[in-house]
């Protein structure tokens, strides 16, 4: 008996060992040290940016859904403003408009040889619903500039973004600047509703004009005032996306009287299909993805029983998963998630339908892909008879994983610096979509990062009421764009 104990005494040793080794391993990747070059010395107006910022808010901007009526008129009488109110910029570079909306613009540099670099926005925004406006404390196309922000829909997503960028490239033009690297600015008109004749046309024409951008960056992550890990501010700069599809789920059955019911229905049959496929079991685990580089990134500032549980994982996955699958939003960083979302079955309540149909939509994580999460679904639901399972369309992929050891990252990441001094740097996920997904064939690296910093009430507004932005973060951005224009392009 002694030796047993003995035995496992020096097991549990052992295991400990590992777990500290490990522990004390688990640091920081090593990042490629930026250039040091300073933030430029902007000359500005943060209130009159402030105001422009509330003229564009004003253009409503709406895109639609396939089907329904596209009003084309806010987004030209956009564009002549954008060109009034940004005269050096344009005068500096050449404007392309794509497919009627969308804006590309390209800022020659003065060495062809240097591959360029490309930021991204967008000009669209999503509807306000009606019933809303009334809990709206401005209304939400006035773009009023009060109690130090700008109020109204797409002040965050993503005219902020938008007019920062035309800000502060506007005033580099002004002041004489000369882009060494060629600049390629593209804005996308139906980022909302899919980005296909938006982004998706523009990013290819450059491809098939054989551009490699250095790196492309655009909205999807910024500086968190309170970070669920740390406690305190930390900068994510969204290094992937995850990957967005819809489950068509079908059931067929005899249509009848709701008096004389079968056994089964095309209802009742639907039901255990949905059942199993949003039970069905999808891994949830910190490596495969960003989740565990945001994690080692943090690491100095994390408690010591998370470094030890992330670095750990072989031991104490079980754990981490029970820990991360109580949390929503942290289960949807490490795993793809299954929702569903919308049901069709019978006209009447006294009418058996022969068919009923369920969609469920799926983000994909960067480990997973459509195929094999459909394979998954139809695995799920075998054995119930007359149901299909397929996608309702062409799903998009999540996106590569981007370079955390990068140059470019390191530029961004010393952007990041500027825009919250003291705050730590890491990788991070974007659990939506953004234009950004169709730039990945004509970009070394794609990353999501806006330089403002943002606290929860922010976060909210985004496609929801009273969204707006400080005065104070569009000047950060003003500053954080120029910072990044002059750093990478200089």
């Amino acid at each position: 008996m002694r030796w047993i104990i003995g035995l496992l005494l020096a097991g549990l040793v052992a295991i400990g060992g590992v777990v500290a080794w490990r522990t004390s391993q688990f640091v920081p990747a090593p990042v490629v040290e930026a250039a040091a070059v300073a933030a430029p010395e902007l000359t500005f107006d943060a209130d009159a940016a402030a105001a422009r910022l509330g003229r564009a808010i004003q253009f409503e901007t709406i895109s639609v859904q396939e089907g329904q009526t596209w009003n084309a008129a806010p987004f030209t009488a956009q564009r002549s403003w954008l060109e009034s109110a940004y005269p050096a910029f344009h005068a500096v570079a050449q404007r392309e408009i794509v497919n009627g909306e969308s804006l590309l613009f390209t800022w020659a540099g003065s060495d062809a040889s240097l591959a360029p670099i490309l930021l991204l926005a967008h000009l669209d925004v999503v509807p306000v619903e009606e019933w809303s406006r009334k809990d709206w404390t401005s209304e939400p196309f006035s773009g009023a500039v009060r109690d130090g922000f700008v109020w109204g829909r797409g002040a965050i997503d993503d005219k902020g973004s938008l007019i920062a960028i035309l800000e502060a490239a506007n005033v580099l033009a002004q002041s004489g600047f000369k882009p060494k690297r060629t600049l390629i600015f593209a804005f996308g008109h139906d980022e909302e509703v899919s980005g296909r004749d938006g982004a998706q046309a523009m990013a290819k024409i450059l491809a098939d004009r054989g551009v490699k951008a250095w790196f492309a960056m655009d909205e999807g992550q910024a500086t968190i005032a309170r970070h669920p890990m740390t406690g305190g501010p930390v900068s994510l700069i969204g290094i992937a996306e995850k990957g967005y599809a819809t489950l068509r789920v079908t059931a067929s059955a005899r249509a009848g009287h709701s008096s004389m019911p079968d056994k089964d229905t095309a209802v009742t049959l639907l039901s255990e299909a949905v059942l199993r496929i949003h039970r069905m079991p999808i891994e949830m685990k910190l490596e495969g993805g960003p989740a565990i580089d945001m994690i080692r990134a943090l690491a100095p500032q994390l408690p010591m029983t998370l470094r030890a549980a992330a670095a750990n994982e072989w031991l104490f996955s079980p754990v981490i998963n029970q820990e991360l699958g109580a949390d929503p939003q942290a289960a949807a960083l490490v795993r793809t998630t299954v929702a569903p979302t919308m049901l069709e079955g019978g006209p009447k309540e006294n009418i058996i339908p022969g068919r009923a149909v369920a969609w469920i939509n799926f983000r994909l994580h960067p480990r997973d892909t459509s195929a094999s999460i459909l394979a998954r679904a139809q695995e799920a639901v075998k054995g119930i008879p007359d149901v299909t399972v397929e996608w309702d369309r062409p799903p998009n992929e999540a996106s590569a994983v981007s370079s955390t050891t990068s140059d470019s990252y390191a530029l961004i990441s010393a952007m990041a610096r500027v825009a919250a001094p003291g705050a730590p740097v890491a990788p991070g996920l974007v659990l939506g979509g953004t234009d950004s997904r169709y730039y990945g064939g004509v970009a070394e690296n794609v990353y999501r990062f806006a330089p403002a910093i943002y606290e929860g009430e922010d976060i909210a507004g985004i496609h929801g009421k009273n969204e707006r932005l400080s005065v104070e973060n569009l000047t950060r951005m003003i500053r954080g764009y120029a910072h990044l224009m002059t750093a990478g392009a200089g």
